[in-house]
């Protein structure tokens, strides 16, 4: 990819959608397996209500019976977390419509899978530089990789 040193920072698109894929995936294993918010706590209980209609195994497309919070009844929800746009410079993720509005919700609730000031959990963080500086070791290692002519003066 990087045939000149100026061309070392730079990134494709499909690293950008790679990386925006890898990283719905570890927010959902995150969320529902981990069953912590976006700062790595647990997330607050359910109501007694909702923990009773869970545990009922009754609602219509139920994958989830779990009574400790994971954010899964159907997995709709998390289903819809998907990389939602990518360019040679960035990649959003996030969910959309009522799925995005059920994310709000649960973070009214005390249960934030992410926020302004931490968009994913520290964990997810250092995956996603490592993951930048991994391609750009890789970009400098293929433009150092022949001789580099410099030229000073006019």
């Amino acid at each position: 990819m990087a045939k000149k040193l100026k061309d070392i920072p730079t990134f494709t698109k499909q690293f950008w959608k790679k990386l925006g894929d890898e990283t719905a995936d570890r927010i959902r294993v995150h969320t529902t397996k981990g069953g912590k918010d976006v700062n790595g706590k647990g997330f607050s209980p359910y109501s007694t209500s909702y923990r009773a209609r869970k545990a009922s195994n009754k609602v219509k497309g139920q994958s989830s019976t779990s009574l400790k919070p994971d954010l899964q009844l159907t997995g709709d929800m998390m289903r819809n977390l998907q990389t939602r746009g990518f360019s040679r410079d960035n990649v959003v993720v996030g969910w959309s419509g009522t799925n995005a509005q059920k994310i709000q919700w649960n973070d009214d609730m005390g249960r934030a899978v992410t926020s302004k000031q931490r968009p994913v959990s520290k964990g997810i963080e250092r995956f996603i530089f490592k993951e930048v500086d991994l391609a750009i070791a890789r970009n400098a290692k293929e433009a150092t990789s022949k001789p580099i002519n410099l030229k000073i003066g006019k």
